[in-house]
């Protein structure tokens, strides 16, 4: 069976250095497929960065990427699902640990999934590329 094919959006600007976009890629690929087996799309909303976005502020937190996700029914609903992938360090882009919001929401919402943004089709993990 041939890998399926996964849409990555790029809402941050895509690094001009290719190893560290296919790096991006690749944890990306890691989380969404832990979030969600049948996800068809990951909109890349951040590089590895340490802080997340809570109570209205940022606040630290352990070096993560973090994605939203889509599958056939959200993608027909308008809808995703956002989830950090933590890695071992900010350099690192090896996923050791995923955690998805467990929440699905409007792509409307904070104009988390806005249209017209760059995207890029790959065929099974970025990694391998």
């Amino acid at each position: 069976m041939a890998p399926k094919a996964i849409t990555y959006v790029w809402k941050i600007t895509r690094p001009n250095d290719e190893s560290k976009a296919r790096d991006w890629m690749a944890a990306a690929y890691a989380t969404a497929i832990q979030t969600d087996p049948n996800v068809t799309q990951v909109l890349i909303r951040s590089g590895i960065h340490p802080t997340t976005f809570t109570g209205g502020k940022h606040v630290p937190d352990a070096p993560h990427i973090t994605i939203a996700v889509k599958n056939p029914k959200t993608q027909q609903n308008g809808t995703h699902e956002t989830s950090h992938g933590y890695t071992e360090s900010l350099q690192s882009a090896r996923i050791v640990r995923v955690k998805p919001s467990g929440y699905v929401k409007s792509d409307s919402d904070n104009n988390v999934w806005p249209q017209g943004l760059p995207r890029e089709v790959v065929q099974g993990n970025p990694a391998n590329k």
